[in-house]
Parts: structure tokens; sequence; C-alpha cells
């Protein structure tokens, strides 16, 4: 479609050669940038290096994710799988959406999961309940679909949507790497999709003229699936908690 894509990656090598691989099938124009989603200080930088290099941004996916067997704090002070999975996709909307204004329209696309639930707005952090490696990616997926239609309320009528979609279960993508061997082991053999069809609806909603103007809405194969843990109020508790300093302030309807 003629667009520049710019890949954000924490592995430069890894985003160096997918770049060359989208080169080699028709993509010239691709460029790597270093992101640390779990890092406050890297989205910081990679907003910077946007507002300096892009004229205006279309489209925003963000898709970065971990799971992790055993509770791990960032250097930022957050356990990392809620650092990575939800602040960095919240972090980076919020540091580009003023380029996402100046190219409206133009979409935010979020990867979640139908594996979400198990949302504890008093211990987000596996502070004071046990870590538990499921509970806290299914947890992290909530939070991703309810910051979705937090967000959505505050582009409304901006020319900017903010959509959720699910992949499915992709054995290729490793996700499953940082587990528990026990949980690993519960997984393997376990039939998935292919790469092609789990990326499949992220880039119809990044790209299609099918979705012109939708917002809020949360999409499994091409089709809008209702969910269910829609609730403005814990919506609203959420965005509040996360976002201290609200660049939409004053948004939100």
């Amino acid at each position: 479609m003629g667009a520049r894509l710019v890949l954000a990656c924490r592995d430069l090598a890894k985003g160096g050669a997918v770049a060359a691989e989208l080169r080699g099938i028709g993509s010239p124009d691709v460029v790597v940038e270093a992101l640390d989603a779990a890092s406050a200080a890297s989205i910081a930088a990679l907003a910077r290096a946007c507002a300096a290099n892009l004229p205006r941004i279309d489209v925003l996916v963000n898709n970065a994710g971990v799971a992790n067997g055993e509770r791990h704090v960032t250097p930022d002070g957050f356990e990392l799988t809620f650092a990575t999975n939800v602040l960095g996709y919240h972090r980076l909307s919020l540091a580009l959406l003023e380029q996402l204004r100046v190219g409206a329209p133009a979409r935010i696309v979020n990867v979640a999961s139908t594996f979400a639930g198990d949302l504890d707005l008093d211990d987000l952090q596996f502070e004071r309940r046990p870590y538990d490696e499921l509970q806290a990616y299914a947890q992290s997926k909530a939070c991703n679909r309810l910051l979705t239609w937090a967000l959505a309320r505050r582009v409304a009528g901006t020319g900017v949507t903010a959509n959720a979609m699910a992949p499915g279960f992709v054995p290729a993508t490793g996700l499953s790497r940082g587990l528990s061997p026990d949980v690993q082991r519960a997984y393997a053999g376990r039939t998935g999709r292919s790469l092609r069809e789990g990326a499949d609806t992220a880039t119809w909603l990044a790209s299609s003229r099918d979705v012109d103007g939708v917002n809020g809405r949360f999409f499994f194969d091409r089709r809008e699936r209702p969910c269910e843990l829609r609730n403005q109020e814990t919506e609203e508790r959420l965005w509040r908690m996360v976002t201290p300093d609200d660049p939409t302030r004053g948004a939100s309807r």
C-alpha cells in the first residue's frame, strides 16, 4: 500500500532482519527504531525520534507482549508483565497521540486477547496476592481492552480511532517461552494459528476501508465481538491509575 513502516523493536538485530525481509517482498521504506516497551525512558526516546523523523502517523499497532513464569520488577519499579503489556501500549499511544491527530484520519490498533480476566485493581502488581503467571497475563490483556475503550472515548470526534483485537493462539510467536516448565508442557503440541492468520485482523484494522471511523470495538477474525469486560467506571478508574499526567484531560465522555 506504499506505507512507510517503522518497526519499534527491543532486539534491533531481529528487527533489522525483519526489515530486510520486508524490503525483499516489496516494502522498500522500512525503518527500525529501538523500543523497550517496559521502559518509560525508551518510550519517550521513540516518541522523540518519531516527532523528528515522521511528518505524521497514520496507524499505530501496539503488539508487544510477554508472559513470565516468575514475578520480575523493571528498573522503573513495575511488575514486568504489566509494564510491558499494559503500560507499554498506553504510554506509547499517548506519546504519539498528537502525531496521530495530525495524521487524522488515523488509527490505533491494540493487540489484546480472548484470554483476559483476573483483574484486581487493588493489586495490579501482584504485591499482595501470590504471583500467578497466567493470571498476570490474563489481567494484562483485560487492561488492554479497558484502556482501549477509555481511549476511544477520549479520541472520539478527533479523526483518531482506537480498537482492540485478538489474534488467537499463535505458537510461532514464542510468547510462552518465558512461562514455567509446567505451563509450557501444558501448551506443548497445542494446535494454534499461523503467523499470517494471527496477523490478519490487526492488518485489516490498520488498513481496510471497511473500518473507516469505527471506534472502541473488539474484533476477532475480522468480526466484532462483544467485550464482557466493558464497564465505564472500571475503565475510568484504571485510566486514572496509569495516567498521572493525562494529556487528554477533559476529553472523556
